[in-house]
Order: C-alpha cells, then sequence, then structure tokens
C-alpha cells in the first residue's frame, strides 16, 4: 500500500510540474521559429533573440524596469526590515493587528491597490510619476521581506544585542554589527524576490506609468497589440531566464545557510 501511495503522489507530482512548465517550455520553443508564432517550430533560428539588441524601446524599457526593480528593492526591504524589527517590541493583540495590516497587499488583487493609488493621485491632482510607481510597487511587495525577516527572527537571540549594548555600543553600531549580519540569509533572498516581483509587474504599472517611464512588460503588451511575432516569445524567454536565474541564486547560496541557521 505505502508503494502504491508512493507512485500516486510520484505521478501527481509530475503532473503537476508539467502542467506549471509545458507552457513556458512551449514559449521557448517558438521563440526558435524563423518565421511565425507557431508551435511546433517549423526550423530553428535566433534571429529573433538578436533582435532584442536591435529594438532600442525595449532596451529603454528594460533600462527603466530595471532602475524600478533595483529601487523598489531598497526601499521594500528597509521598511521591511524596520518593520520586522519594530514587530518585536509589540505584544498581544495589538501586534496581530499591525502585523495583519502590513500584510493586507498579500490578501488583495495588486490591480485593486494600483486602482486606489491611482485614484488617489488624481483625486490630489498630481500627475503619475516615477514616485508614485514606485510607492504602489514598494506596497505590494513589502510583505515578502518583513515575512522572511519575522521568520528568522523567530529563532534570534536578543542576548546578543544586549551584550553589545551592555560594553557600549549604540544602538545603531548594534544593528549594522550585530543583528543585520545574523539577519542578512533572510534579508539577501527578499531583496532578489522583490526585484524579480518588481521587475515583472504588469497590472501595477499599466496603471501607474507615465509616458515617460515605459516599463518592459508594458512594452511588450504595446508591441503585441500591433505585432505578433516570434520577437515576443524570444523577449519572454530572456525574462524568464532571468528570473529564474535570480531566484537559482537566491535559493542556491542563501536557502541553505537560512535552513541551516533555523535548525
Amino acid at each position: 500500500m505505502a508503494y502504491r501511495n508512493q507512485i500516486a503522489r510520484n505521478v501527481v507530482l509530475v503532473l503537476f510540474l508539467g502542467f506549471l512548465l509545458f507552457p513556458l517550455l512551449v514559449l521557448v520553443a517558438v521563440s526558435v521559429n524563423p518565421q511565425v508564432m507557431a508551435f511546433p517550430p517549423r526550423g530553428f533560428s535566433l534571429k529573433w533573440y538578436a533582435e532584442i539588441f536591435k529594438k532600442e524601446e525595449f532596451l529603454s524599457a528594460a533600462y527603466s524596469s530595471f532602475i524600478l526593480a533595483l529601487a523598489t528593492s531598497a526601499v521594500s526591504v528597509v521598511l521591511g526590515v524596520l518593520a520586522a524589527l519594530g514587530m518585536r517590541k509589540l505584544k498581544g493583540r495589538i501586534s496581530g493587528v499591525v502585523l495583519a495590516m502590513l500584510q493586507s497587499p498579500l490578501f488583495f488583487p495588486a490591480v485593486i491597490v494600483a486602482l486606489a493609488t491611482f485614484q488617489v493621485i488624481t483625486t490630489l491632482g498630481v500627475e503619475v510619476s516615477f514616485l508614485a510607481l514606485l510607492m504602489a510597487h514598494v506596497v505590494v511587495t513589502m510583505p515578502y521581506p518583513l515575512r522572511n525577516v519575522l521568520a528568522q527572527l523567530a529563532n534570534f537571540d536578543s542576548r546578543l544585542e544586549e551584550a553589545a549594548m551592555s560594553l557600549g555600543a549604540k544602538p545603531i553600531t548594534v544593528f549594522f554589527r550585530i543583528t543585520l549580519p545574523l539577519i542578512r540569509a533572510s534579508v539577501v533572498p527578499a531583496f532578489l524576490l522583490v526585484f524579480v516581483l518588481s521587475w515583472n509587474n504588469y497590472t501595477v504599472s499599466i496603471f501607474l506609468a507615465g509616458t515617460n517611464w515605459v516599463t518592459l512588460p508594458l512594452q511588450l503588451r504595446a508591441y503585441l497589440q500591433y505585432e505578433y511575432e516570434p520577437f515576443v516569445a524570444a523577449m519572454s524567454t530572456v525574462l524568464i531566464i532571468f528570473s529564474a536565474f535570480l531566484l537559482f541564486v537566491s535559493e542556491r547560496f542563501f536557502g541553505v545557510a537560512s535552513r541551516s541557521q533555523a535548525k
């Protein structure tokens, strides 16, 4: 019976992974199609990947997405770490209420957050700008570093900080010399995760990105309105590989360390 259950679990796992990965494999296959968006591909060519470097609007959009994702990661992680450290001082019901408020963007669709932010901006008469877009990205991503850091702080020995302060260290010194190095295994993966989420975000950006700040997902969507060729699949494949690489780095160099500290 146990053997049969193991086989059933493996079959379910394979089907589940296949359901997740098959569309991505189809996209990669389409990206090497010489002429049209079709599957299975009718040949093999890498010319659409070379086209990426010839389209200035996509290179500009990629730069805009990079700057936005980098800024979002920095602000979101700083706020998440500070919020997690502050949560340690809260006790009782108020702790649960504050935590629920900070994590609420996880339970609301991003489109609702984006629409609400857009309404506030237009009501105040403020023009859509990079700052508004950054704020919205931070709102929807900040819960991730908060959860990461809170999980590691659950096993954090605060006596280390107390010992440092008893020897005369200032709070800022304790944070950078004691606290931050000990929670680094949760901070760095959170930074990379937020970067990927912001880099690939379309839902929030569609409401708040101005004409002077077009992100890569928005540029891809605009391109699809007029062109339907394997270039889109090639560009999407590059985005998938880039995102997967960052997540692999996060897990490879920090996931193991995080699990080891948890033990």
